[in-house]
């Protein structure tokens, strides 16, 4: 039987060799077209499309080396005989997948605009250095070595510049074979997840607390309790239990997030005697510490510990740009390779490229001096949010006004958060709800706003905007808190 194809149609959208391709396609998967019945010589089947005998014997051939059809020797093309399961018919439409049988983490989709108005956790991107970045990138593009596979652990030259910054500013206790360099700060609390904990044992977290954290942990199977974080010295260390199950505390003592409690000195003794006694790991997110503006960085767990029982993770996000996507995790040296081969695991090497160019930005103190200059920028933002957001919301309460990248503007009773955030989108604002950071049933309602990527006239003119929203919304809520 050889089949007639005068009444196939093209579909008109790309080009007229894949609209070809698709037609015959389908009415061979559907079983439209039988097997072995003869197809029409290629001269009728361009005649009947109207296309070129270049353009049909193509895509036959293509259909030959897919195993559609089979050329015969002064025959032209037979079509190919497919199992029955192949076919699907024309209602059905394709196949549906296989279920699948895996754990529901109920992880959020990253939606709206990629970077907003206020959004927290983004730094000044208009202030960062770009053509001296751009000359350390041209420094080392054509290395062939830096081409190729990578040390495990990452760049040497990179963990050396790292190890004389940590013991300087952090009071760190490291050396290059302690320091991984991963793909962001959110990569290495993952890594330090799988690294203290199995699937199903417990761990603790403060709340509120950082939400990418505890997706990262859930991820890795753990359950996952709360410790109460709210206080301006960060977690409240009278919850801590006496007797517990829990393989590790993930928190972050030198500016909570995202309330900005400072934990004190003999807050973060008597939280590292609690750890030893209980073999506790502590994992320190150091998130947001370079940027204190009362004080100097009060020095890390990790390093009051010795490095000992302490996983440290840091991050270049919130220092340089969010997009360039370097982080660290210093962990003691029996455990820095497991955490090395978990990174290869889920991810290979870090791209290298931008490993030698931060590594040159740093020794050669570039890194330094724009620390110096967005300290300033970011203080002097700050200063001028507090007095606006004094002035015109003095019912409100603010938090995290003494560090950092953001503010938490607290509102005195609940409000219709989902109203809220929908006009604030519609403005373009990227300002997040305080309630998404609260794990522990607790009911706090606010706004965390990112202070840092904008001049000083853009962020007043941004903060008058939300000042009359925020406004509107308190007016319409009943609800006490």
């Amino acid at each position: 039987m050889r089949l007639v194809t005068d009444g196939l149609q093209l579909s008109g959208k790309s080009s007229l060799r894949r609209q070809l391709y698709l037609l015959l396609q389908q009415q061979l998967l559907t079983g439209r077209w039988p097997g072995g019945a003869l197809l029409p010589s290629g001269r009728v089947l361009a005649a009947d499309l109207r296309l070129s005998r270049n353009t049909v014997n193509q895509v036959l051939q293509q259909l030959v080396a897919e195993g559609y059809i089979e050329g015969l020797p002064g025959k032209g093309y037979r079509v190919a005989v497919l199992p029955e399961h192949y076919f699907h018919s024309e209602a059905a439409g394709i196949s549906a997948q296989p279920e699948l049988a895996t754990q529901q983490y109920a992880l959020p989709d990253k939606t709206g605009t990629v970077t907003g108005l206020l959004q927290p956790g983004v730094s000044a991107l208009q202030q960062f250095p770009y053509a001296i970045w751009q000359r350390m990138l041209q420094r080392h593009c054509q290395r062939t070595a830096l081409s190729g596979f990578a040390d495990p652990l990452g760049y040497l030259p990179l963990r050396q510049a790292l190890v004389q910054y940590l013991r300087q500013a952090r009071q760190v206790v490291c050396d290059e074979q302690t320091i991984l360099i991963t793909a962001g700060a959110q990569q290495a609390l993952f890594v330090a997840a799988k690294l203290v904990a199995r699937a199903g044992q417990q761990v603790l977290m403060e709340s509120p607390g950082y939400p990418r954290l505890k997706q990262a942990l859930q991820l890795c199977e753990l359950d996952v309790q709360h410790i109460a974080a709210g206080t301006e010295q960060g977690l409240a260390l009278a919850q801590l239990p006496d007797s517990i199950a829990a393989k590790a505390l993930f928190l972050t003592p030198g500016h909570q997030y995202p309330l900005g409690g400072i934990m004190p000195l003999p807050n973060r003794l008597a939280l590292l005697d609690w750890a030893r006694q209980h073999g506790v790991w502590l994992v320190e997110d150091d998130y947001d510490s370079e940027y204190q503006y009362r004080h100097r960085p009060i020095a890390s767990l990790q390093g009051l510990a010795g490095g000992e029982g302490v996983l440290f993770v840091g991050s270049f996000s919130k220092t340089l740009f969010p997009g360039l996507r370097l982080g660290y995790l210093v962990a003691p040296k029996q455990v820095i390779r497991q955490a090395a081969a978990i990174v290869q695991a889920v991810h290979g090497d870090v791209p290298l490229l931008t490993q030698a160019a931060l590594a040159d930005f740093i020794s050669e103190g570039h890194f330094g001096r724009h620390l110096r200059k967005m300290r300033r920028h970011y203080q002097q933002n700050k200063q001028l949010a507090i007095q606006l957001l004094q002035q015109q919301l003095p019912q409100c309460r603010l938090h995290a006004k003494d560090a950092g990248l953001h503010l938490v503007l607290e509102f005195p009773h609940a409000v219709d958060e989902t109203a809220l955030q929908q006009q604030l989108a519609q403005q373009q604002f990227k300002v997040q709800p305080l309630s998404r950071y609260m794990f522990s049933g607790e009911h706090r309602y606010g706004l965390v706003l990112g202070i840092a990527n904008s001049s000083q006239p853009e962020l007043a003119t941004a903060l008058q905007q939300l000042i009359v929203l925020c406004r509107q919304a308190l007016a319409q809520a009943v609800l006490p808190v």
